[in-house]
């Protein structure tokens, strides 16, 4: 009777410490993070700015109360161009836009300014 006691209760010992070994199975595949892609300006005239994103486009009118930067410097609607990534905040009207933050220039933007120079922002 003994005998019969100590094998069970080694081989639920042993089971018990074998178990975690081949408890963790297969990995999971992870997914990759989707990929961000900041808005841009698709067009921009003297009181409104077309904002597009890889899903939406969405048009934002500009009032007189609306703080506009480019680059980090103030700027008008006139330095607002396509192409640049941008940020909107919105008013309290989710139509008008109440601060526009436009970073960088467009490709086109840049030009040649003779041989073997280096492109130089107009």
């Amino acid at each position: 009777m003994k005998n019969r006691l100590f094998i069970v209760v080694s081989v639920l010992l042993a089971g018990i410490t074998i178990t975690p070994a081949f408890g963790k199975g297969r990995k999971k595949k992870t997914t990759p993070a989707p990929v961000y892609h900041a808005p841009v300006i698709s067009n921009a005239t003297g009181n409104a700015i077309t904002v597009s994103d890889q899903k939406t486009t969405r048009t934002f009118t500009i009032t007189r109360f609306t703080e506009i930067n480019v680059n980090g410097q103030r700027a008008t609607t006139a330095d607002l161009k396509p192409g640049m990534t941008v940020n909107v905040t919105i008013a309290m009207d989710p139509s008008c836009a109440s601060r526009i933050v436009a970073t960088g220039l467009p490709a086109k933007e840049t030009q040649k300014s003779g041989p073997g120079k280096e492109n130089i922002p107009r």
